[in-house]
């Protein structure tokens, strides 16, 4: 019983951990590709 247990609980830590970072590489996703926006824009002026 304990052994399940555990296990479950690092189960629920990994997805959490993998749902944090999805939402973290989006959003820094989103604002690395506006820099890149910016940057190409400003280079062909």
């Amino acid at each position: 019983m304990k052994n399940s247990s555990s296990q479950g609980l690092k189960l629920t830590t990994v997805i959490f951990a993998v749902i944090i970072m999805a939402v973290s590489a989006m959003l820094s996703g989103n604002s690395v590709a506006e820099n890149m926006d910016v940057e190409i824009t400003q280079s062909e002026e």
